[in-house]
């Protein structure tokens, strides 16, 4: 049986996160993670200031997240418009980037593709003799003892499990976290505020941007509704599109129908459109009832799933083992006792629960100002609530 001082399930963002920072205290951990290689799929792409500065920590300096993301003036900005060549309704900065909020901090925000993200935090890995990370290797149970867990795992192409003994065990297996399940720990507020399709396609719209560049479009075109998300003008984009899955499924949406309503979103025929991929998305606001059971804590999506109007998903996961693993270290040399360990939920979960009502409010605003166009009453209305809100 292989011993090891902390397993970490899930090679995300936040696992890996995790993993440097435990190999900085000197904490060997193994990351057990059951895809084969990192996802492609664009995800998250908000890196703020906070988690910039937390990867400085960990050696993985900001300079390179920026120059590896989008550009910044680019990133900058939010804007409401029929399509990408028709009228724009309004536009808005990006999650404090006014002059007041980048003179605060020497890291303005990053917009950055979360496989970019994740390969910058997983070359940086490499160098960390203290972390070995096993692939296409499914966690199936665990049982915990009075000084340790027991965790078995499933290797592709292995005929028999593995078992696993740490002392500790972060689950880092994102919102649908197996361990979370198997834990018994609840989610606590709304399951599915939404549905939506992740359209994801490579087609070069620098032409048609590069008058209005931004990083969010929201559309207001009944044709094509939902949001246009810019994390490289000249060849990655996503189309968030509002769907009904009791009415129709994925399969509904095949590359002739999907690439319609990219070209309807974007206001022109693509020649060099590609759909890379379709996958159904919901929209949630929920916390972990409990933010560690017995041995095992729970971080990131596994902790928390917001609505994305805010980008706080990934870095409140960032600010979550941050956290925790210097706590994890310090029980783990024996100068701290188990109180240390009960501080990680009483410290972080009313931050999740903060950027919980942070992000329905802000996915309400949004709302409101969608619906002015859907109920009928035309582009003016929505004209006239920007105008309002503007006041307030």
């Amino acid at each position: 049986m292989l011993e090891i001082p902390v397993l970490i399930v899930g090679a995300g963002p936040v696992g890996v996160s995790a993993a440097h920072m435990l190999s900085g205290l000197g904490v060997t951990s193994l990351i057990v993670e059951r895809r084969l290689e990192r996802s492609t799929a664009p995800k998250a792409h908000a890196v703020n200031s906070r988690t910039l500065e937390i990867c400085e920590q960990i050696g993985i300096s900001a300079q390179s997240i920026r120059e590896a993301g989008a550009n910044a003036e680019a990133a900058g900005w939010v804007r409401f418009v029929t399509d990408l060549t028709g009228p724009s309704f309004g536009v808005l900065p990006y999650e404090r980037q006014s002059d007041t909020a980048l003179a605060d901090t020497p890291f303005p925000l990053t917009n950055i593709a979360q496989p970019r993200f994740e390969s910058l935090l997983s070359e940086k890995l490499e160098s960390c003799s203290n972390v070995s990370m096993w692939r296409g290797c499914q966690l199936l149970d665990y049982v915990e003892t009075d000084n340790a867990i027991i965790s078995t795992v499933q290797m592709r192409g292995a005929t028999q499990p593995v078992q696993i003994k740490s002392q500790y065990v972060i689950a880092a297996d994102g919102a649908g976290s197996t361990l979370r399940k198997l834990a018994g720990v609840a989610l606590e507020g709304i399951a599915n505020l939404d549905s939506f399709l992740m359209i994801h396609f490579e087609a070069d719209l620098t032409a048609l941007v590069q008058e209005r560049p931004g990083v969010l479009y929201f559309l207001l075109n009944q044709d094509a509704s939902g949001v246009l998300i810019c994390y490289e003008a000249d060849k990655t984009w996503v189309l968030m599109h509002s769907y009904d899955p009791t009415q129709e499924t994925v399969a509904d949406y095949n590359v002739a129908r999907t690439s319609a309503l990219v070209e309807q979103a974007v206001g022109t025929s693509l020649s060099d459109l590609k759909i890379r991929n379709v996958s159904p998305w919901s929209m949630c606001a929920e916390v972990a009832a409990s933010y560690r059971k017995g041995r095992v804590f729970f971080v990131g999506d596994a902790a928390h799933r917001f609505p994305p109007t805010g980008g706080l998903g990934l870095n409140t996961g960032i600010g979550d083992v941050h956290n925790l693993c210097w706590k994890l270290a310090r029980a783990l040399n024996g100068v701290a006792d188990d109180a240390l360990l009960d501080t990680y939920q009483t410290e972080r979960r009313p931050v999740a629960e903060i950027n919980t009502t942070q992000s329905l409010e802000n996915a309400s605003t949004l709302l409101h100002l969608l619906g002015a166009l859907f109920a009928g009453d035309g582009p003016d209305a929505c004209l006239l609530y920007t105008s309002d809100a503007a006041d307030d």
